[in-house]
């Protein structure tokens, strides 16, 4: 059986070591969260089965289409795909790839897939979760745990 994949399931632009000392900022070191090696987060407690857990949650994220994109205040976002799971994209990342993601956006799209944003959507933000839901598919079919904070 053939798996749904998307055309491009583009690498992390951002340096993970910097994703990191950002979330560390955001959380105030509460913990809780889980670094996949693509950028995305899985907010999970630090338990013995977190791993196994957030391995589980990433297979169910294949199948994700909605994502909430949400603006950070130092430029950077945040996509929202589901109360537990979001991916971070840097600004540095994003105005670096932003030509290739317009020229690429069909790969970005599972086969037949028809975008449906509100009337007032900000194209760059749907460009923008697109991106961030290819760098996800990344995540579930390569799952690498960074670091659990």
């Amino acid at each position: 059986m053939n798996e749904l994949r998307l055309g491009w399931e583009p690498t992390n632009g951002t340096p993970i070591e910097e994703i990191e000392r950002k979330l560390r900022e955001f959380t105030d070191n509460r913990g809780g969260v889980l670094i996949l090696g693509n950028a995305t987060l899985i907010a999970i407690p630090q338990r013995p089965d977190a791993i196994e857990l957030a391995k589980k949650a990433m297979n169910e994220a294949r199948f994700i289409v909605d994502f909430q994109v949400i603006p950070l205040k130092d430029g950077d976002y945040m996509v929202a795909f589901h109360n537990v799971i979001s991916v971070f994209v840097g600004k540095d990342e994003f105005s670096t790839k932003k030509a290739e993601i317009e020229s690429r956006i069909e790969d970005l799209k599972f086969p037949g897939e028809i975008l449906i944003s509100p009337p007032n959507e900000n194209s760059k933000h749907t460009i923008i979760g697109l991106y961030a839901r290819g760098k996800l598919q990344k995540d579930a079919y390569e799952f690498t745990a960074y670091k659990h904070l």
